[in-house]
């Protein structure tokens, strides 16, 4: 283990260091913090390393010395800045101890890859590469460990975290089937490989059980974030439940930013549209930095445009206010994204100024620029002001369009034209085979479809 171990440890908590080099910043805006890749080792009695980077180091480890505007480390003060003592004769002579060192063990690593998951959550994108080459390099390590290395309790918790958090779960599956648990932990054990290998209600069946005000913190938010995943479709209001005390558990982590882009769907879906702008508000103020906001906007833009919209205006200001934290390029996206879902879904008046609005924030590239006419226009058309919103499709450039939005613009420039077209008179009522060839119609039901893919990416 210690040959297998080591020979892995160097370059991805390496990596690691670097990834937090160029991007650890706390959640109010704090400058840098540099994180070591190296091990702090102090005086034991028996031969213990010190931790892997983790969450509980950061800070604690200064850049190294030599680059302008680095601090130097509490350390590096204490040895290069404090005055000398008198050297004591025996002493001056004496060879330094040296520290008893040992190679990283499963729980360092789980702690690495925790910290690297806080990164992740602000924003950064090296630290999801860096996470999977570490999940990537460990699975096989772990598996051809030595038997013994299992012994140690937190090594048998460090395999349940691995395969939780993405790593392969055949260290798992091969400890479980050895009986390395204790009668506490077998269930959870249990339990997670079953989820891992999406076995959710064998997993449901194992985990819900367990009283987690006994497990420890850590891994109590996780088991309780899994509940609520796989818990969201038949028991919704024990899922909020369980999410909510992953949050409490974990917070300013990935796990309460998981928690919380589960949580505002189920809120809604429970009927709660209060709670899930709650919800909304708290991971905008908290994670609008999130490398998977991307995912969080689809989720909220598909929450939004669902709900039912008695006044427009005051819907898009609630949902102004509640992104009031989001950068404009985020809040560009998410209204493009409301506006289009409205539009399909028939709201017409908050499609307008949902795509009007997008249009206000300075910087949009030339494709949401034209996303953003053709939503306003197509949306415009049936006002009392219809002429105006032709005025504006026609500016839209088709070529610049996405091509999901091409056949939206076809639609709207198809009903243009008969609206457009000379009135011949009072037609006659239409049989159900005439209405049913209705080009009208056809064009309109081509637009359902050209976007029902993509409503249904975020269900």
């Amino acid at each position: 283990m210690t040959s297998i171990l080591a020979r892995c440890a160097g370059g991805l908590l390496t990596a690691a260091a670097a990834c937090s080099t160029a991007f650890a910043v706390d959640a109010v805006g704090a400058p840098p913090v540099v994180v070591a890749a190296t091990f702090e080792v102090g005086p034991t009695p028996e031969p213990v390393a010190a931790p892997a980077v983790s969450a509980e180091t950061v800070g604690s480890v200064a850049p190294s010395a030599g680059q302008p505007g680095e601090a130097k480390s509490e350390t590096a003060t204490s040895h290069d800045d404090a005055p000398a003592a008198p050297a004591e004769p025996e002493a001056e002579h004496a060879a330094a101890p040296v520290a008893p060192t040992r190679s990283p063990m499963p729980f360092d690593i789980i702690r690495t890859l925790q910290f690297l998951q806080d990164q992740v959550a602000r924003g950064n994108g090296r630290a999801i590469r860096v996470q999977a080459m570490l999940l990537r390099r460990f699975g096989p390590a772990f598996v051809e460990a030595d038997p013994s290395i299992w012994t140690d309790p937190r090594n048998r918790r460090a395999a349940i975290l691995f395969a939780l958090s993405g790593g392969p779960p055949e260290v798992l599956r091969r400890l479980v089937a050895a009986g390395a648990f204790d009668e506490t932990t077998k269930p959870i054990a249990e339990g997670a490989l079953a989820y891992v290998v999406n076995d959710l209600p064998k997993a449901g069946k194992l985990l819900s059980p367990i009283d987690l005000k006994s497990v420890e913190p850590g891994m109590a938010a996780q088991i309780s974030l899994v509940l609520g995943q796989v818990e969201q479709q038949d028991r919704p209001a024990e899922a909020l439940a369980h999410l909510d005390q992953a949050r409490l558990l974990a917070p300013g982590g990935l796990v309460e930013e998981a928690a919380l882009r589960l949580e505002v769907v189920l809120a809604e879906k429970q009927g709660d549209p209060g709670k899930a702008d709650d919800l909304a508000r708290q991971y905008f103020d908290r994670f609008s930095r999130s490398s998977y906001v991307g995912n969080f906007l689809a989720r909220f833009a598909m929450v939004f445009s669902e709900r039912p919209a008695t006044d427009p205006a005051a819907s898009l200001a609630s949902m102004l206010d509640i992104t009031v934290r989001l950068d404009p390029a985020g809040k560009r996206e998410l209204l493009l994204a409301v506006s289009r879902r409205s539009l399909v879904a028939g709201k017409l008046e908050l499609a307008r100024l949902a795509g009007a609005e997008a249009l206000k924030i300075d910087g949009a590239g030339g494709e949401d620029v034209q996303r953003g006419n053709l939503y306003a226009a197509a949306a415009g058309l049936a006002a009392p002001d219809g002429a105006l919103a032709a005025d504006e499709l026609r500016t839209v450039d088709r070529a610049q369009l996405h091509p999901a939005d091409v056949d939206i613009f076809d639609a709207a420039n198809t009903v243009l034209s008969h609206m457009q077209a000379p009135d011949a008179g009072e037609p006659p009522p239409l049989d159900a085979a005439d209405a049913a060839s209705s080009p009208v119609l056809d064009r309109a039901q081509k637009l359902l479809d050209a976007v029902a893919g993509d409503l249904g990416e975020t269900k």
